[in-house]
């Protein structure tokens, strides 16, 4: 019995200190401040020039997108001259716009530039901002003895000219379906002083178009500097994938409605016929019954 009882206490002292440590995590966790997170992000795909922003809160681990949140993107400065748009950002906390052409003088005018956003439409200072170099990627092909090479070259605007961008990470490969497949051995490339890199296409048999065509991609990834770059282009590398014209046309279970396999369309006009024969005989042995009601009556 003494034993009985000790094992109580001991058992009541631990769910007690289960309790309390719950409760101390619970109140950490209710302690942690959201923090309003907004990131601007630059883009350029073959020269068209866009920013996306992420608004969210961040609490913890743990990030929450903030929707219908409207912000005004300017270039540089804020003012009515230096606007770029203005965005609500979507669901998932994301708006994206494009670089207007009005803003060309501006653009050409220096080779670093600064997006601002503010969420008020007359605010004087921004909520955030992005400091970027103007780049450009740029791809040029060979094929050798049956080898085909890739050089792709990233360079930056200085002084009104382009010049060589090194020690660049870059990477360079083949736009599938899924993503982008590596054109080489690795994964990533890194340029030199010439701001290029070099490599070698070790994939054999690749499906392209009708015409044998593939897509090339060279691009940078969230560059503190640059940004995001890409530049893709078709070469006729690949392995021309012949289409079946008649293949829609085939009566399979992917056609249209005009082309249902027959067996498919015997077993739902099957279903359809029992359904409404079962219907129409219950409703005949009802009217045969109310009949047969009405001449008993009548006798």
């Amino acid at each position: 019995m003494k034993n009985m009882k000790t094992n109580k206490y001991i058992g009541l002292i631990v769910s007690i200190l289960f309790l309390s440590l719950g409760y101390k995590l619970d109140a950490q966790k209710d302690s942690v401040k959201s923090k309003e997170i907004i990131k601007l992000s630059y883009y350029n795909h073959n020269s068209v020039q866009y920013i996306l922003i992420d608004h969210f809160n961040k609490k913890g681990k743990q990030l929450t997108p903030i929707s219908d949140q409207t912000f005004y993107l300017y270039l540089d400065s804020i003012g009515a001259d230096h606007k770029i748009a203005s965005v609500t950002t979507d669901i998932n906390g994301k708006a994206k716009c494009f670089i207007p052409p009005s803003l060309k003088s501006i653009w050409d005018a220096k080779p670093m530039h600064t997006f601002m956003s503010a969420k008020d439409a007359d605010a004087e200072e921004s909520d955030a901002d992005l400091e970027i170099t103007k780049s450009k990627i740029e791809i040029d092909t060979a094929t050798e003895d049956g080898v085909s090479h890739i050089t792709a070259k990233v360079m930056k605007a200085e002084n009104n000219s382009w010049i060589a961008a090194d020690e660049v990470e870059l990477k360079v490969g083949i736009q599938r379906l899924g993503g982008m497949l590596s054109a080489g051995e690795e994964e990533t490339y890194t340029t030199d002083t010439s701001g290029s890199v070099s490599v070698d296409l070790n994939k054999e048999h690749l499906p392209g178009d009708e015409s044998g065509n593939i897509v090339l991609v060279a691009k940078v990834d969230d560059h503190e500097q640059f940004g995001n770059l890409l530049f893709d282009i078709s070469v006729p590398w690949g392995v021309p994938t012949a289409v079946d014209q008649n293949f829609f046309k085939q009566r399979t279970l992917w056609s249209t409605q005009f082309r249902t396999p027959f067996w498919l369309l015997f077993m739902a006009y099957s279903i359809v016929i029992g359904v409404w024969g079962t219907i129409f005989y219950l409703i005949f042995q009802i009217v045969k019954i109310k009949k047969i009601g009405d001449r008993t009556t009548a006798i």
